[in-house]
């Protein structure tokens, strides 16, 4: 599903690098009014402020991994690789999931660390 197929999908997509997650083409598909709702939230994300975009996304890396949403984690590790974050960065955001919510943290994440990191090397 190209980037472009619907402006405000496509406005999300772009801010997150070029990059849609998979949740987020599904919710275009089955649900396309909620797409509006989702960029108007998802503005908090992708503008710097007192907080930059990265950080905020390694955040939310390390908060989807306490909620154990194993399909988010790719996905957020993804963005913030896409708004610069290193592959030290976003170890480390694991690890503070890991302090807050356990080593099943780390059993969430490990297929999405390791899928973009394998990614990472091409």
């Amino acid at each position: 599903m190209p980037c472009n197929s619907n402006k405000e999908f496509g406005e999300m997509c772009s801010n997150m690098g070029g990059y849609a997650p998979d949740t987020l083409k599904a919710i275009k598909e089955l649900d396309p009014d909620l797409i509006s709702l989702l960029k108007k939230m998802d503005e908090v994300m992708v503008t710097d402020c007192a907080l930059d975009k990265k950080t905020k996304r390694l955040m939310a890396l390390s908060c989807v991994a306490v909620r154990m949403c194993e399909d988010c984690i790719y996905a957020q590790a993804k963005v913030a690789k896409n708004y610069g974050a290193t592959k030290k960065e976003i170890l480390e955001s694991i690890q503070v999931a890991v302090l807050i919510g356990g080593v099943p943290c780390w059993s969430v994440a490990k297929k999405g660390i390791a899928k973009l990191f394998s990614e990472w090397e091409e």
